[in-house]
């Protein structure tokens, strides 16, 4: 199966991006979505056609998704990890996206549930929390269960 949407990664001091978080998103997401590492891959390749989407986390979210807002084209869906992030200032100065968000937040993370509303102001698209099981290793790798989230949100079916 040919892939049919691209993720882009890029995150912070939580994820860690290291050689072996980068390898278990590429082999849990593939076939249908071939995953990018890095700001850089915001840019894509000219005239891509797939869909590309972007994976961010809190504590890079203003810089991230300032680039977004400018990016041509613009991400086709945003998923967040919130982490024990609460939205601040570079996160409104960085503009509104219009496309769907989708914030992920640690079921064991009361500050970011309490505070998970608050993301709603980065888009004029569909908002969406979605709470992540115990043991969920993202952002610092990616799952099987992690995977199925991140597809169903991409709205990616398995062939």
């Amino acid at each position: 199966m040919a892939p049919v949407a691209r993720l882009v990664v890029v995150a912070g001091r939580a994820a860690g991006e290291g050689a072996d978080g980068a390898e278990s998103w590429r082999r849990t997401l593939a076939p249908e979505v071939t995953v990018d590492q890095g700001v850089e891959g915001l840019a894509g390749p000219p005239g891509g056609a797939l869909p590309r989407a972007l994976f961010t986390t809190g504590d890079r979210v203003g810089a991230v998704l300032a680039g977004a807002v400018r990016a041509d084209p613009p991400p086709s869906h945003v998923l967040l990890w919130a982490g024990d992030r609460e939205p601040e200032e570079d996160c409104r100065a960085a503009g509104r996206l219009s496309c769907p968000v989708t914030v992920l937040v640690p079921m064991g993370a009361h500050a970011a549930r309490a505070a998970a509303h608050r993301w709603r102001g980065l888009t004029d698209g569909p908002f969406t929390v979605r709470f992540l099981p115990p043991g969920c290793p993202l952002p610092a790798a990616c799952d099987e269960v992690s995977a199925r989230l991140i597809k169903e949100e991409l709205q990616v079916w398995p062939a």
